[in-house]
C-alpha cells in the first residue's frame, strides 16, 4: 500500500513524494489522550520535588513566581510548535517541523537542520530519561529504608515492566499515564489544600520577600532560571501523537497550551503551600532556610508528615506514579519521533516497522529502553550508587541537546510562516512568540553549557560539547549517504484526516 505525502518547499510548488505506508494507526486516540500523555509527560511531582529546595536557596518565598513566569515563557515556545503543527502535522513533531523551518530558508537547508536535531536527540534524551528512571528508583528505594543497589534494581524493574504497557499501543500507554497523572494530580492539589487551610497569616508569604540568597526576585539568576524552564519539558509531547491523533491540526495545539497552563496553575499552588506551610511552621525566614537546606532531601514529605501524617504513604506513591507516568508518556512520543526519523532514512529501515496488530514501532520503542537501561547501569557505576549526583549529571547533560530542538523551533518558525503563509503572518502572533523563546531557550542553553556554573555543572559543556560533535558526524555522513531520502522527513497528515 503507498500514499501521498505532500512536502511544503517555498518558492516551489508542492513535491509529491510515494513511500510506504506510514505504518501508525491513524485515529487512534483523541484529545484527551493527548492530554494525558502531556500531563504525565511534564511529571510536576517529579520535578518539584527535585527542584523545589534549589529555587527557594536564591528566590526564599517569591518560589511560586518563578514557575509564573518561567511559564510564560514556555508557553510562547508551545505556541510555536502550535503554528507549525496546524500546517504540517507528522509524528516527526519538532523534527518535522524543523525540516520545514530550515527548507523556509533554502530548499534543500531542512535535511541538515532536522537531521542534526534528530541525532541531538537520540544522544541527548536516553540520558535525561535515564534521570527519571535513577529518580524512581532512588524515591522508592529512600521511603522504603533499602539498600543502595536496591534503587537500581528498581529503576531497571520500572523500565522492564513498562515495556509490555508501551508495546500494547498508543491508546493503552495513554490511558495508563492518565491515570497515572490523575492520582498525582490529585494527590498533588489535596495536599496544598490541607497545607494552606492551616498555614493561616502565612497564607500571604509569597507575597513577601523572605530567605534566599539573594532572595526575592533578585535570585530569578540562570541556574534557577533555567531549572523552573526545565520542569516543563515534555510539553511538546502531543506534537510527535500526530500520526495517531484525530484532528491534530485542531488538538496538538490545544494539548500543547492546555498542558502547559494546567501545569503552571499546579506548580503555582503546590510551591506556595509549600512556602506558606514551613513559613507558618518555623516563621517565614527560618522556614525558608529549611525548604532550602540540601540536608532536607524531602521536604514535600516532611510538611506531609507535620500537616497531614495520615498522607505519608500516599505522597510517597504520588512520587513513585509521577516517575513512571513520565517515562511511559515520554517513550511513547519519543518512539514515533525515531521512527518518523527512520523512514526519513536517519536510522536503519527496522525502526520505521510497526507491529501489524499493536501499529507501535517496536525497534524505536525496544531501542530506547536499552539506552535508558544503559544509562542508568553506568550512573550506579560511574558514582558509586549515588543516585543525587548521577541524577544531577543525567538531567544537566541530557536535556541541553534536546533543547535545542526547541531552539530552533522557536528562531524558524516566524521564517517558516512568512514563506509558507504570509497572509495569516502577524508580529504579535509569529514574531513576539518566537522572540520570547529565542531569548529564554537560548539562555537556558547558555547556562547549561556555561563553565562557570558550581561543581560538578562546570564540566557538563564537556560532556554536551561531545554529543554535539558526535550528532554532527552522524548528520554530515547522512547528508552524504541519504541525501533526498531525507526529504521524508517532511511527511505532512494528509488535510482529510486532520
Amino acid at each position: 500500500m503507498s500514499e501521498i505525502i505532500e512536502q511544503v518547499e517555498p518558492g516551489a510548488p508542492s513535491i509529491l513524494i510515494a513511500t510506504s505506508d506510514a505504518g501508525l494507526k491513524r485515529g487512534a486516540i483523541g484529545l484527551a489522550e493527548a492530554f494525558a500523555s502531556t500531563l504525565a509527560n511534564i511529571a510536576p511531582a517529579e520535578a518539584i520535588f527535585s527542584l523545589i529546595g534549589l529555587i527557594a536557596a536564591f528566590m526564599g518565598s517569591f518560589t511560586p513566581w518563578t514557575f509564573l513566569i518561567t511559564g510564560f515563557a514556555i508557553a510562547a515556545t508551545g505556541w510555536n510548535l502550535s503554528e507549525f503543527a496546524v500546517r504540517v502535522p507528522s509524528a516527526g513533531s519538532f523534527i518535522g517541523f524543523i525540516y520545514h523551518g530550515g527548507n523556509a530558508i533554502r530548499p534543500g537547508y531542512g535535511r541538515f537542520t532536522s537531521a542534526m536535531t534528530f541525532y541531538l536527540g537520540i544522544l541527548g534524551g536516553p540520558i535525561t530519561l535515564a534521570s527519571v528512571s535513577v529518580f524512581l528508583g532512588s524515591w522508592v528505594q529512600t521511603a522504603l529504608g533499602l539498600p543502595n543497589i536496591w534503587w537500581l534494581i528498581i529503576a531497571l524493574a520500572g523500565i522492564v515492566l513498562s515495556v509490555p504497557v508501551l508495546l500494547r499501543g498508543i491508546a493503552a500507554s495513554t490511558h495508563v499515564a492518565f491515570v497515572l497523572f490523575l492520582v498525582e494530580a490529585v494527590g498533588l492539589v489535596l495536599f496544598s489544600i490541607v497545607v494552606l487551610a492551616q498555614s493561616g497569616p502565612a497564607l500571604a508569604a509569597p507575597l513577601h520577600p523572605a530567605g534566599g540568597m539573594p532572595g526575592g526576585f533578585a535570585g530569578l539568576n540562570g541556574i534557577v532560571f533555567t531549572a523552573a524552564l526545565f520542569s516543563y519539558v515534555g510539553w511538546e509531547n502531543s506534537g510527535s501523537l500526530g500520526e495517531e491523533l484525530r484532528h491534530p491540526r485542531r488538538n496538538v495545539p490545544i494539548a500543547v497550551i492546555g498542558s502547559i497552563a494546567m501545569i503552571g496553575v499546579l506548580y503555582i499552588l503546590v510551591t506556595w503551600a509549600a512556602v506558606s506551610g514551613y513559613a507558618a511552621w518555623h516563621g517565614a525566614g527560618p522556614g525558608m532556610t529549611r525548604l532550602a537546606d540540601p540536608t532536607n532531601a524531602a521536604p514535600f514529605i516532611e510538611l506531609t508528615d507535620h500537616y497531614m501524617p495520615w498522607f505519608h504513604w500516599v505522597m510517597v506513591f504520588i512520587g513513585l506514579t509521577s516517575a513512571i507516568g513520565s517515562y511511559i508518556a515520554a517513550v511513547t512520543a519519543v518512539s514515533r519521533w525515531t521512527y518518523a526519523a527512520a523512514r526519513g532514512g536517519l536510522l536503519p529501515a527496522p525502526f520505521a516497522r510497526v507491529s501489524a496488530i499493536s501499529r507501535v514501532p517496536v525497534m524505536s520503542v525496544l531501542i530506547w529502553n536499552l539506552l535508558i537501561g544503559f544509562f542508568v547501569i553506568a550512573a550506579y557505576f560511574l558514582f558509586n550508587g549515588d543516585a543525587v549526583t548521577g541524577t544531577g549529571y543525567l538531567a544537566g547533560i541530557g536535556a541541553a541537546p534536546i533543547t535545542v530542538g526547541y531552539f530552533l523551533m522557536a528562531l524558524l518558525c516566524p521564517v517558516f510562516i512568512w514563506r509558507t503563509d504570509r497572509t495569516r503572518f502577524g508580529l504579535f502572533r509569529h514574531v513576539l512568540p518566537a522572540l520570547i523563546g529565542v531569548v529564554t531557550i537560548g539562555n537556558g542553553l547558555y547556562q547549561a553549557v556555561s563553565p562557570y556554573q558550581p561543581p560538578p555543572a562546570n564540566r557538563f559543556w564537556i560532556y554536551i560539547g561531545g554529543i554535539f560533535v558526535l550528532a554532527l558526524a552522524a548528520t554530515i555522513y547522512k547528508l552524504a549517504t541519504r541525501g533526498t531520502a531525507i526529504d521524508r522527513l517532511g511527511y505532512v497528515v494528509p488535510e482529510d484526516e486532520a
